[in-house]
């Protein structure tokens, strides 16, 4: 049952923190698309500002209920949405961060806020199908 158990969550995390990597690869590729950059680097950069708008609620709200489900050992269930919470909005926060340091990219506050929308959404999924 043990050996279950840390199976079962070693796939949880792995799935969760393959997430959080398409997430920071995401907001880590330039914003300008040059000659000879990847097919993935010109879509990156000419995705329309209101789908990556959506994008920022829909991403930070995967990653909470994510983040509260390979957290499900933790018995309380207000601590596992509080961490989950506070992991998805630190990580939003840094890479809005380091989005000022990537050419093209900018990070904003607007951005910021779009993404504890997300997480906040994410909260409710989290209670209404996890919980």
């Amino acid at each position: 049952m043990l050996q279950s158990l840390s199976f079962s969550l070693l796939v949880r995390l792995a799935i969760t923190l393959g997430f959080v990597l398409v997430v920071i690869i995401l907001s880590v590729t330039p914003g300008k698309g040059q000659v000879g950059d990847s097919a993935f680097v010109w879509l990156v950069a000419n995705t329309p500002t209101p789908l990556q708008k959506i994008m920022h609620v829909v991403i930070y709200a995967a990653l909470v209920v994510l983040w509260a489900w390979t957290l499900e050992a933790i018995a309380s269930r207000n601590l596992r949405l509080f961490l989950a919470f506070v992991m998805a909005v630190s990580i939003g926060s840094a890479l809005e961060w380091y989005q000022t340091q990537v050419p093209g990219r900018f990070g904003t506050l607007v951005d910021a806020l779009l993404n504890v929308v997300g997480a906040i959404v994410g909260l409710v999924v989290a209670l209404l199908i996890l919980l």
